[in-house]
């Protein structure tokens, strides 16, 4: 039961992810182009932390479980392949929020960048956000094959 349970859970909240992801790729980033940078930063100020939290509590759940499903699937090498691809994606969005979006985002936050920096930070954003969407993407749809091959 519990295996079937962190599967699921694995998979709603991979997909609850990137649906985020995806709104904020297709409503936000235009909106943060159209503005100028210095105005944009401002704006980003006021509005991330209501980013943050949908981010997070999907992305902390589908850690833990696709983990989980990762360590249960272990006497079935076709599962647990899919579940490895899915945890890889997982941690190459976890590495580029880090190394990347995190620090520019409290750079931003904190009105460090001038006009062009700014631009050119935001353009680096948006291909890695995607990046990121992409990432997740997969990182749902092999959870859903894991699931499958797991038989549970």
């Amino acid at each position: 039961m519990i295996k079937r349970v962190s599967a699921i859970t694995a998979i709603i909240s991979i997909a609850a992810f990137a649906g985020n992801m995806i709104n904020i790729g297709m409503s936000d980033v235009g909106y943060w182009q159209s503005m100028e940078p210095i105005e944009f930063m401002r704006d980003f100020k006021v509005k991330f932390p209501f980013l943050l939290f949908p981010t997070a509590t999907t992305l902390l759940p589908a850690l833990i479980a696709t983990i989980l499903s990762v360590v249960f699937s272990r006497k079935s090498s076709a599962a647990q392949q899919s579940w490895i691809i899915a945890l890889l994606g997982l941690l190459l969005i976890v590495i580029i929020t880090r190394i990347y979006h995190l620090p520019t985002n409290l750079a931003f936050m904190k009105l460090e960048y001038g006009t062009a920096e700014a631009a050119s930070k935001l353009r680096i954003w948006v291909l890695l956000h995607w990046v990121r969407v992409i990432a997740a993407i997969t990182a749902a749809t092999f959870a859903v094959l894991g699931f499958k091959k797991s038989n549970w």
